[in-house]
């Protein structure tokens, strides 16, 4: 492997646990009661775009709110808590190839994270999007966008996810994946759904990864 692309939330900062939270406080101010743990378990790494859309399609919501309007406010209140997840930095300046990073959510709030925990060069300006493709994961539209961009064979690409969309959205795209479970959010169980869908390994920690990783990679 000569090339790592990771997710951003739930992998590199530690904002799944920190949006469930920001959400549902919002949701129940629009009389929709989930948990947290409900949340997680229904909605972790769908946009927030989708998951209102697909909350008002299902009559939870009111069809009159407007999504655009709502998911700048979520954002703005998600980014003031980012936080890095334990182990990455460390993790970063031990791997040394070339490194991506491919998420769900807008590419400014990705670089203003990845800033926010000094990681910037390490990945450049090799950030993805799926607002630069027609169609946000499980769709493997955004995964395919980086391979074609980073040139580098499918073959030699090891992407880190932590989510079920995710994991769908890089294996759909035919890359090795490694499903990640450091996360604060991670519920129990989820290493076996990860394990059904297909992921090549799991890890618990970054330094487990990092240990991984140097058996995989060619550096």
């Amino acid at each position: 492997m000569k090339h790592i692309i990771f997710d951003c939330d739930g992998v590199l900062i530690d904002t799944e646990i920190v949006a469930a939270e920001v959400t549902v406080d919002w949701l129940s101010s629009e009389k929709v009661n989930i948990s947290v743990e409900e949340f997680i378990i229904q909605h972790t790494g769908k946009t927030f775009t989708n998951i209102i859309n697909q909350l008002k399609a299902e009559g939870h919501l009111k069809a009159s709110l407007k999504t655009e309007a709502i998911v700048p406010l979520l954002d703005e209140q998600i980014k003031a808590k980012v936080r890095p997840i334990f182990g990455i930095s460390d993790l970063l300046n031990t791997i040394s190839v070339s490194k991506s990073v491919v998420s769900n959510s807008a590419a400014s709030y990705v670089a203003q994270a990845i800033n926010k925990i000094g990681a910037t060069h390490h990945f450049a300006d090799r950030i993805f999007s799926a607002e630069m493709v027609a169609h946000a994961k499980p769709s493997p539209l955004v995964y395919e966008l980086a391979v074609g961009t980073i040139v580098v064979p499918k073959e030699e690409i090891i992407v880190v996810e932590d989510s079920f969309t995710g994991v769908q959205a890089a294996l759909g795209a035919g890359l090795t994946t490694i499903g990640f479970l450091g996360g604060s959010h991670i519920q129990p169980g989820h290493d076996e759904k990860l394990k059904q869908l297909g992921v090549f390994d799991l890890a618990h920690s970054h330094e487990e990864l990092a240990r991984k990783l140097k058996l995989i990679i060619k550096q």
